[in-house]
């Protein structure tokens, strides 16, 4: 019988590290192969991943709550099947330091022996730490336990994060005697206590970030930072969507598909991508170019308890209004339950966010990158309209609040506006919307 150690793989685009939402098995368990063995939770999805042996678990290394990095061993299963080939049984010097990280190896596969010769400690630049560290809790415990200083070290994760490989390089880069003094106790927590007590305010408390959370803080923090935003604001009357739509809900209802107005704006922001291709793009600054995407792949912002969620529809301008709406809401349904395919929310190339439903009317939605635009969807308000032919003759009129916001490298206003006014035809006539897609 032999311990194979089960590793973190990479189970998202270019994932560095992942978090354990939940373990399906404890320590003494037997398990099968192919059963659910843990949930994993990356910046931009939540997987279930399965045991590839059949065994009883020895060890749970990585606990609920705790973040790892891809290659890390997680769980120590003993088995008498075969070992998966990409996979190797654990060692002794493994399973007495499970948790020490590997030594041989950096991000990318790179030979810490190698890298060793590159850097001179005496030259190393530090990371701009204008803005804050970017690393995980995990990662802060280890620099605190390796008495290490974050802002000396800069981050090779998926988002410019410290992970803990980038730690154990600057360690042995620098050597024992330059090691930075680090408190052992984050100073931040018994400051701003003191001076909450001082200002007379109540008690507070701390609450460790869901995995979802932070991935979206990071998101929007680059976006802010990076992109300089452009937002333009509009309307558009829509009685004919209105009862176009109410015209074709019972007949969407007997396909088992829910028709909302989500539907007509991903297909009419799908015809504005095509025919503005800019908008269907994203930038490489490094290399001073436009990257124009073939696929209109069209993300649509979910709210839910665990946080925010960008799935797309793939090649949304290829695809019926009633197939939009019926993967609308098997994505919506499949975030609430936690069983999302991670490749739904990956290559999307334009963005929808909508706080219409919420009672919501302008905004200023912020990019999703690496994209170049998000069109943000308000409240359909009953309100005034003037008959441009006629100003005299004044109606009440049904109108959609329109918010877009797009990358002032990539965009300019002109170019932006004529966009939304080919938006704004699309939604105005459901019938010439249909005709186009």
């Amino acid at each position: 019988m032999s311990v194979y150690a089960f590793k973190l793989p990479d189970v998202g685009e270019g994932m560095a590290e992942g978090t354990i939402g939940k373990w399906y098995v404890h320590e003494g368990d037997s398990i099968e192969k192919d059963a659910d063995l843990v949930q994993i939770e990356n910046d931009k999805s939540v997987e279930d991943l399965t045991s590839p042996v059949t065994g009883k678990v020895k060890q749970i290394i990585v606990h609920e709550g705790d973040t790892a990095s891809v290659g890390d061993p997680l769980i120590e299963i003993e088995t008498e099947s075969a070992v998966p080939k990409d996979a190797k049984p654990v060692t002794s010097s493994t399973m007495s330091e499970p948790t020490k990280a590997k030594e041989d190896k950096l991000v990318g596969d790179s030979e810490v022996s190698d890298v060793k010769l590159q850097v001179n400690p005496s030259k190393r630049v530090p990371q701009d730490h204008s803005l804050p560290v970017l690393a995980m809790p995990s990662v802060r415990a280890y620099a605190r336990e390796k008495r290490v200083d974050l802002t000396q070290i800069k981050g090779t994760g998926n988002h410019g994060q410290i992970i803990k490989a980038d730690v154990d390089l600057f360690l042995s880069s620098q050597g024992e005697n330059s090691k930075k003094i680090v408190p052992q106790q984050d100073l931040r927590e018994t400051s701003s206590i003191a001076g909450a007590k001082q200002n007379g305010f109540g008690g507070m408390h701390r609450e460790k970030m869901s995995s979802v959370r932070l991935a979206t803080a990071k998101l929007v923090s680059q976006s802010v930072q990076e992109i300089p935003h452009v937002t333009l604001f509009d309307e558009v009357v829509v009685d004919q969507l209105w009862n176009h739509r109410n015209k074709f809900k019972a007949m969407a209802a007997d396909k088992g598909v829910h028709l909302t107005f989500m539907p007509y704006i991903v297909k009419a922001l799908a015809i504005v991508a095509k025919e503005f291709p800019i908008f269907n793009a994203s930038l490489d600054m490094d290399q001073h170019e436009i990257i124009y995407k073939d696929d209109i792949n069209i993300g649509i912002a979910t709210d839910t308890d665990r946080g925010l969620f960008m799935p797309n529809i793939k090649n949304a301008d290829q695809i019926s209004m009633f197939e939009i709406a019926k993967q609308i809401k098997d994505h919506t349904q499949k975030i609430a339950d936690g069983s999302l395919d991670p490749t739904v929310t990956q290559n999307g190339t334009i963005a929808i966010t909508n706080i219409g439903s919420i009672g919501g009317g302008y905004f200023t939605p912020i990019i999703y990158r690496p994209e170049v635009a998000i069109l943000g969807i308000g409240k359909i308000t009953s309100q005034p309209i003037v008959d441009p032919t006629d100003p005299e003759n004044i109606k009440i009129g049904k109108v959609l609040k329109l918010s877009l916001s797009v990358d002032h490298r990539a965009i300019d206003g002109a170019t932006a506006q004529k966009a939304l006014n080919r938006l704004k035809e699309l939604l105005n006539n459901p019938e010439l919307l249909l005709m186009e897609g």
